[in-house]
């Protein structure tokens, strides 16, 4: 296949017109080949699939999350079914009836995209900050003083019955009143299809840069692309498990599973704790507080170890930081939600996203430039052939993107000025993690600082106006939470169509299917379950404090008259020029081993969640490295990979055996 790539792009280069219009027509029927209805069947399936399953695993079983972190249970587990239950029963149907390795791409791509909809990906915040500023309004928050007066109506679904019903649940008798949201989410979905054409061109405009300049590592994608490997050797089991060692593994992660399960039915049973290390803290000391896990382990073992020592290294600093001022007494104001604590961790790693975003930004400069020339029609321009879009399509689209987001947020009433500022924040909170997440291979992360503090600080809440405040308590609903947002999934996607050299076409056709599916059943099937329990029964954050949130914010920042505060700016040129400082050091000398990459995140509660693991995958992977070299450490691949697969398919099983029989109080396996 690459050699036939090789021989049309010489032909390209070399032939007359007439052979240049036949390589298209061998490019176009090799996405026809890939494209095939049974991968788009599946495709289909699966992505329906995970967004029936996500809400109703976390609201209504009360089991494991499975949509909320970047290589979550719905995606590994619903692929892992395809690959080992599903196909082989293809083949042993028919011979030739299996799922090719391109084909197995296509879905998996599908499912990337999917994964990023429902819950705290979009659906769940969308529809809880839109029903929310009414309903919750008491005389103490305040709320009808200082935002009901600003809020457009065409963003909420008003604050009678029918969101009383939505929080409480349909009255017997009662038929869930549709006709209040239709008007809400038509707008609040064009806003969200605009942020996944803006960030679906921006991939496309630097996945060359990252994948083919920088050989960015990619890590959460190497599992799935192992088990894609092999697909049409005609052998019933697929490659990636005929490895003693993946069985190995395997059977350790699911093992372990496995044995816990009995004690969900039995309280006597001896079940197997989850490992924790736990240092208390104390006036001054934070202390540490960690878990163990075997299949992060597994993920770790593919990150780059200078990464992962940093992310260790560089918490221990913050430690010491956090230590210093509170030895101090030093503080720049409180932390925001969704964001580290305290607030000038928050700031410090902001202005390292920063900095790390346009650091991206100047290393891609001769590449960027490539792309504007291939875009108007120049020579010397970079090839988009082998790109998942036409870089003049991509340009348009990014340009198109940002118009409508500005437009949309100054209709919810702020100011432009004050929406350019929050959309910088947005996108340079998107770009940075989207690097961490495939350079770095993190799976529980999320930004330092959320959004909207950026403008609101830099301008002061004093001198912004009602409205403005009020949409950008709005805009919570639109980016606020960033533990599952598309960008990095589809950044993800796109070295799957690198690595199967899908031809172009077959990425913005998998994706938009995929994602168009997912918003029309994740929204349907939320508002459903919401009207048919109850949505503040579900007894989930994002329906309770998750949509109050953003109009406590901003009606406090509003009480309090805050104004422009020096501290704030200064923590963020601190995280920006020791970013900037690290990027040099390690590019000017070899011996260095801190990554900025660790310093931006290792603050992050999510992160510091998972140090003892990333702990252990660094010496793991240190250790065989130095005394085996790479033939020990490719060697040992398939342990690491079976750990993975291993973990998720019995976490898979354990949330069938929760909806069969415990439902409403379900085991959460989230890692």
């Amino acid at each position: 296949m690459r050699g036939e790539r090789r021989d049309i792009e010489f032909a390209q280069r070399n032939a007359p017109v007439a052979t240049r219009d036949f390589s298209r027509e061998i490019e176009f029927g090799r996405q026809r080949h890939i494209m095939t209805p049974k991968a788009l069947m599946v495709g289909v399936l699966v992505v329906v699939a995970v967004n029936l399953l996500a809400p109703f695993s976390e609201w209504i079983v009360r089991s494991t999350l499975l949509t909320t972190n970047y290589f979550p249970l719905g995606l590994a587990a619903l692929f892992i079914f395809v690959v080992v239950v599903l196909n082989p029963i293809l083949k042993i149907v028919k011979r030739e009836g299996g799922l090719t390795g391109d084909e197995l791409g296509v879905v998996y791509t599908m499912l990337l995209a999917a994964v990023s909809v429902p819950t705290y990906g979009v659906t769940g915040y969308v529809i809880s900050v839109s029903a929310s500023p009414f309903y919750f309004a008491t005389t103490e928050n305040g709320w009808s003083e200082f935002i009901h007066d600003h809020v457009p109506l065409w963003a909420v679904p008003g604050g009678g019955r029918a969101v009383a019903w939505f929080f409480e649940g349909l009255p017997p008798g009662a038929e869930i009143p549709w006709g209040v949201w239709i008007m809400p989410l038509f707008w609040w979905g064009s806003v969200i299809v605009a942020t996944l054409t803006l960030c679906t061109c921006l991939i496309a405009v630097f996945r060359k840069q990252w994948v083919d300049k920088e050989r960015l590592n990619f890590p959460l994608v190497d599992v799935p692309l192992a088990m894609m490997d092999g697909a049409e050797d005609g052998r019933i089991l697929p490659k990636f498990m005929r490895s003693r060692l993946f069985w190995i593994g395997f059977a350790i992660a699911a093992g372990k599973i496995a044995w816990n399960v009995p004690g969900y039915f039995f309280e006597a049973w001896p079940s197997i704790p989850a490992i924790r290390l736990s240092i208390p803290g104390g006036q001054v000391w934070p202390g540490i507080s960690t878990n163990f896990s075997l299949p992060l382990v597994g993920i770790t073992y593919f990150v780059n170890v200078d990464v992962i020592f940093s992310v260790w290294f560089f918490n221990l600093f913050n430690m010491a930081e956090v230590a210093l001022f509170n030895r101090t007494g030093f503080t720049i104001g409180t932390s925001e939600v969704y964001s580290v604590s305290p607030a000038a961790l928050g700031w410090q790693g902001f202005g390292a996203f920063i900095a790390i975003v346009l650091g991206g930004v100047w290393v891609a400069r001769e590449h960027l430039r490539g792309v504007w020339r291939t875009a108007l029609g120049k020579q010397n321009g970079v090839s988009d052939r082998d790109e998942i879009m036409g870089y003049r399509i991509a340009l348009i689209g990014i340009v198109l993107g940002v118009v409508y987001i500005l437009f949309w947020l100054t209709r919810i009433g702020i100011h432009p000025g004050v929406a350019l500022l929050l959309l910088f924040a947005v996108i340079t909170l998107y770009l940075g993690l989207t690097r961490i997440v495939i350079e770095g291979g993190l799976v529980f992360v999320r930004g330092p600082l959320v959004p909207q503090a950026y403008p609101m600080h830099l301008i002061g809440p004093a001198d912004l106006t009602g409205s403005t405040m009020t949409g950008l308590g709005l805009s919570y609903g639109w980016a606020c939470d960033p533990i599952a947002t598309f960008m990095p999934f589809g950044a993800n996607a796109a070295r799957v169509h690198s690595e199967r050299r899908f031809p172009q076409g077959v990425y913005l056709s998998a994706v938009g299917l995929a994602l168009g599916i997912s918003l029309i059943v994740s929204f349907y099937f939320s508002l459903k379950l919401a009207y048919a329990s109850g949505a503040y029964n579900f007894g989930e954050w994002v329906f309770r404090r998750g949509g109050q949130v953003p109009y406590d914010t901003v009606v406090a920042k509003i009480k309090a008259a805050e104004t422009l505060k020096f501290g704030h700016f200064a923590f963020l040129g601190i995280g920006a020029l020791v970013t900037i400082l690290l990027t040099y050091l390690r590019h000017r000398f070899a011996w260095w081993r801190l990554h900025p990459i660790g310093f931006s995140i290792a603050s992050v509660g999510q992160v510091r969640w998972t140090l003892l693991s990333l702990f252990v995958a660094w010496a793991i992977k240190t250790l065989l490295i130095r005394f085996g070299g790479l033939m020990l450490y490719n060697g040992a691949k398939p342990f690491f990979v079976g750990l993975v697969v291993g973990h998720f398919s019995g976490a898979g099983v354990s949330f069938i055996i929760d909806a069969l029989w415990f439902r409403g109080h379900g085991h959460s396996l989230y890692f």
